[in-house]
């Protein structure tokens, strides 16, 4: 009979991977479906990071189909081959914080050193193929050196069984056996921590120092920008500006909270035994990358949803116009009409004092056009923090440099 740990594990995880689904598969629809969104790099690189949350959560919520029946695990009627699939698609997900070791690289190309579109989308395809890469290569390798067996939630690299000798410490004469009694998973710790936790902990440290960066970045331009333009009235603009540095650390700040209990039971383990309670953590939290990373994409169109007034309202709106968009007419979600801050600026008869007064998330029907749209698009490009958002900062500089 399964343990309360156990049962606990097993229904948090579901719901915590559910949650991620639903939340990854909202990134996904919005993206492939929006002609603006798809040109952006960050964009895709949401999609991408999406993509694997979304992959990785289905086969978590399914893990009873995957994982052996020996293994003990609630309900579980898979064999090796399940498990192996299991195993080869979480490790693949690997691939998941190396995205976001990109975009947040991406972020820093933009916010400090002033990369435009076009000159990130000429390094988009490196974004791409090292995460993918690393991704196939390990998991493939893993699959070949069948380092898949059954671990404490899902099938993984683990020992099999759990409490076998490896070759490694064989090796080095900790005990008196002449060769491992690993069946599977021989030196599996050693895999783990090349294949996942190194890599891990060394993109969580990018996306830490990254971060600090981008921050102080932000922060001595727009000290910068109020020294310049003193006599307008720019407290909604530094709001705004406030908001393109915040939305790039909602992401590494959503990466950390979903990857710091795991941290915490891997180095716990080189030293004991790790306790129920912080597996169920673990198995908890890692589970939620996709559902925070879609309360970080759609909180702007959260924030400017006016049509409804209680917020499952709103949240419903959000989930019916991109999972059940089929039949859901409203179109305040499409693309010209949702992005937030494109307002048209009249460089012949609006001052430099209106446009600061006038600034703030708005909304505009209607394709970009003209040179001045296309010069105000280039701008955005260099600051944006979102699909979704625009920089107030990079409008009034903009509007400043076209009126002279």
């Amino acid at each position: 009979m399964s343990s309360p740990a156990d049962l606990a594990l097993f229904s948090l995880q579901k719901l915590a991977c559910i949650l991620s689904a639903v939340g990854s598969l909202m990134i996904i629809s919005q993206v492939t479906r929006s002609q603006f969104n798809r040109k952006k790099t960050q964009q895709r690189l949401m999609l991408a990071i999406s993509i694997i949350d979304f992959q990785t959560s289905i086969v978590w919520i399914f893990t009873p189909l995957f994982m052996p029946a020996y293994s003990g695990y609630p309900w579980s009627v898979g064999n090796r081959a399940s498990c192996d699939t299991q195993g080869f698609i979480v490790q693949f997900s690997s691939a998941g914080f190396l995205y976001m070791c990109c975009l947040q690289f991406m972020y820093l190309l933009m916010i400090k050193y002033g990369w435009k579109e076009r000159e990130i989308t000429k390094l988009e395809k490196w974004f791409h193929i090292i995460p993918n890469a690393f991704g196939i290569v390990t998991a493939t390798t893993a699959l070949v050196l069948k380092q898949y067996n059954a671990a404490n939630w899902d099938c993984w690299i683990a020992p099999l069984p759990a409490d076998c000798t490896s070759s490694y410490e064989v090796n080095k004469g900790n005990t008196e056996l002449t060769e491992t009694d690993c069946i599977r998973g021989d030196m599996a710790n050693i895999f783990r921590f090349a294949f996942f936790f190194a890599p891990l902990w060394a993109s969580i440290l990018f996306c830490i120092v990254t971060m600090i960066v981008v921050h102080r970045t932000m922060k001595k331009s727009e000290l910068n920008f109020q020294k310049k333009y003193r006599f307008s009235q720019n407290s909604g603009n530094r709001q705004v500006s406030d908001e393109v540095k915040k939305q790039s650390i909602r992401y590494s700040l959503a990466f950390f909270i979903v990857w710091t209990f795991p941290t915490l039971a891997r180095i716990v383990q080189f030293f004991q035994e790790v306790h129920p309670v912080l597996v169920v953590l673990s198995g908890t939290t890692i589970g939620l990358q996709g559902f925070f990373n879609a309360l970080i994409y759609f909180r702007p169109r959260y924030a400017k949803c006016v049509k409804h007034k209680r917020w499952y309202n709103k949240v419903w709106a959000l989930v019916h116009s991109t999972i059940f968009f089929c039949c859901y007419n409203d179109d305040y979600t499409k693309d010209s009409v949702d992005y937030v801050g494109r307002t048209s600026i009249n460089t012949e008869q609006t001052s430099m004092s209106m446009t600061a007064k006038s600034m703030g998330p708005q909304q505009i029907v209607g394709s970009p056009e003209g040179k001045d749209e296309e010069k105000r698009e280039e701008k955005d490009d260099e600051w944006h923090s979102n699909g979704e958002e625009g920089d107030a900062t990079t409008k009034v500089k903009w509007a400043s440099e076209t009126q002279g």
